[in-house]
């Protein structure tokens, strides 16, 4: 625990605390637990009720440490103000080699309905792609909701000043 600031106080379980409070990083890994393991919390459905849990060393801790010392030894602090767990493989829990911190940026990349779409053997989803290229992503999933080929999606640049079919809808 050396490797956070703070100070030892034995008031609370985990033993670790700053300055008579309890710091940001002992609360993401209390919601992690909460989201995964009590229902009665609004993120329960998304990651409990779908079969997401926490390992027990995480939750009860072992060797005379707390869940929460095992989970701050595993992971270690967060590397940047603002980063929040993830997981890697979103079909596993919260477990040791499953779990990283990441920017909001990267966990919006990881998510389970992003599509991918790859092309010139690089497999990326539609907002990467979207910054690597410059064409915005409405335009991309258009394309392909269209049936283009990816590489004609991803990297033919807009047509600037074209215009959209002049027919009018006529209200039956």
């Amino acid at each position: 625990m050396a490797s956070l600031k703070g100070k030892i106080n034995p008031a609370y379980k985990h033993g670790f605390d700053v300055r008579g409070k309890r710091p940001t990083i002992y609360y993401k890994w209390q919601r992690m637990i909460a989201r995964c393991h009590h229902p009665s919390q609004k993120d329960y459905a998304a990651y409990g009720a779908q079969g997401v849990t926490v390992c027990d060393r995480w939750r009860f801790g072992e060797d005379g440490l707390s869940g929460f010392e095992c989970w701050v030894l595993d992971m270690g602090p967060p590397p940047f103000k603002g980063a929040s767990i993830d997981r890697l493989d979103g079909s596993k829990g919260y477990i040791p080699g499953n779990c990283r911190w990441a920017s909001s940026t990267e966990q919006a990349n990881n998510r389970r309905s992003n599509r991918l779409v790859t092309a010139n053997g690089q497999t990326l989803t539609i907002a990467q792609w979207s910054r690597i290229t410059g064409v915005g992503p409405k335009t991309i999933r258009y394309r392909l909701e269209q049936g283009a080929p990816p590489e004609e999606a991803l990297f033919r640049r807009p047509d600037r000043g074209a215009k959209l079919s002049t027919k009018r809808r006529t209200k039956p």
